[in-house]
């Protein structure tokens, strides 16, 4: 990979980052005035106003966010290879690397969250906005496992869980997908 396509790649995958993270904090109802949701919003707006007037949002859920993302990773291989001289892909190929990348993306936004969460709750007295934000954002999937497993005081078991969860499931998508994967 030259440089070129590095830069394209990590590029397209900040982005798709930055569209999946505004889906998944309209999701979790993260307070709009938040200085990170508005950051969000202002780097979103610009593509997702045209795509918002014929893709709607469902419970919740803001598909024209995703959607975008899909389109991000689907077509950052194609792209990647026509810089690099290569063969293009064939079009289910990039269909099924733009879905991968949207698992992919959430599952980074997930382990990232919880990382940054655990590492805070270390040092701080849960006072800052970006520890109530990180709480919102991992708290509709900490708060199922939490409930499974058994109360053991003041220790919380649910993060290393949904870690291993992430980590395991990250290998299994290698595993089942192999370059695909890596790609997305």
């Amino acid at each position: 990979m030259n440089a070129i396509q590095y830069l394209i790649f990590t590029l397209i995958g900040l982005y798709s980052f930055i569209l999946v993270l505004r889906a998944w904090f309209q999701y979790c109802k993260v307070d709009f005035y938040n200085p990170l949701s508005q950051t969000l919003v202002k780097l979103t707006q610009p593509v997702l106003a045209p795509l918002r007037k014929v893709i709607p949002s469902k419970n919740n859920l803001d598909l024209a966010a995703l959607i975008a993302a899909f389109i991000l990773s689907a077509i950052k291989y194609p792209a990647l290879t026509l810089i690099g001289g290569q063969v293009m892909p064939a079009i289910p190929q990039t269909l099924l690397i733009g879905i991968l990348g949207v698992i992919k993306t959430f599952g980074e936004i997930l382990f990232w969250s919880i990382l940054i969460r655990a590492i805070l709750s270390w040092f701080s007295r849960g006072n800052s906005p970006l520890e109530y934000t990180l709480y919102q954002i991992t708290e509709p999937v900490l708060g199922p496992i939490r409930r499974l497993l058994p109360s053991t005081g003041m220790i919380d078991f649910s993060v290393m869980i949904l870690g291993f969860i992430l980590i395991f499931g990250n290998k299994l998508m290698y595993d089942f997908f192999n370059v695909l994967w890596l790609l997305a």
